[in-house]
């Protein structure tokens, strides 16, 4: 009796998966019946982004949606969204349209997104015999040398020294002190914008407030630094 009761029980369970199968195929031939013909793919956020945050993979999700209901400007593949910054907040869920992302293209409408991590932009005045005629352009590196009177406790001074400060340093940026000055007496003065440490901050700033500086223009190809004394007068007299 016990065997006849089992027999049953297992004749239910396969009817029973044999009528999820079918119910389950019969649910997919309703789906793709009603399936809307203007599926398009798009990137949404899986998680909160904030803004002026680099996007990771594991941020985005991508949902099929009608095509009348995707942003025309909306991101339509991940590829397009990962490690560009967000320039606003974005809600989990919301799609990700082009104009919420800032990329290599876009940085220059912006100097801020184009300091690199953990350095800080520090512009400094120059002329075409400190910046090199003028041939210094963005992307550039450059060494920063500086000529300063060394402080003593007398009156009369210090002897003038000349020291390099800062050596392979990012040009982030080539402008003017400002459209009026420019429109006066065009490239008489401009300014450069250099993308420093904090550390190397103070020494730049202390140079051109207290001393003069020159800009040296290094080969894209050069990655070599100098540790050098400093050179003084008494250095250019001496046999």
């Amino acid at each position: 009796m016990l065997k006849g009761v089992k027999k049953y029980w297992i004749i239910s369970i396969v009817c029973g998966l044999i009528a999820a199968a079918l119910f389950y195929v019969f649910l997919g031939q309703v789906e793709e019946k009603y399936r809307p013909d203007d599926l398009v793919m798009v990137v949404k956020a899986a998680r909160p982004i904030a803004a002026d945050q680099v996007i990771k993979s594991e941020q985005l999700m991508t949902v099929e949606v009608p095509a009348r209901y995707a942003h025309p400007n909306g991101i339509r593949d991940v590829s397009e969204a990962m490690g560009k910054i967000s320039i606003v907040d974005i809600a989990a869920g919301e799609e990700i349209i082009k104009e919420k992302l800032v990329g290599e293209k876009e940085k220059v409408s912006r100097l801020a997104y184009s300091v690199p991590l953990n350095k800080r932009a520090v512009s400094i005045g120059v002329n075409e015999t400190t910046a090199v005629s003028f041939n210094i352009q963005v992307g550039d590196h450059v060494d920063v040398i500086a000529t300063i009177d060394v402080e003593t406790s007398d009156s009369t001074g210090g002897p003038t020294s000349t020291v390099i400060i800062l050596q392979d340093i990012e040009v982030l940026s080539v402008g003017v002190m400002g459209a009026a000055a420019e429109k006066e007496n065009p490239g008489a003065v401009k300014t450069l914008t250099l993308a420093v440490t904090p550390e190397q901050a103070r020494p730049l700033v202390l140079a051109t407030e207290r001393g003069s500086i020159r800009l040296m223009l290094r080969s894209p190809v050069d990655d070599s630094k100098y540790s050098l004394p400093a050179y003084k007068m008494n250095n250019l007299i001496q046999p």
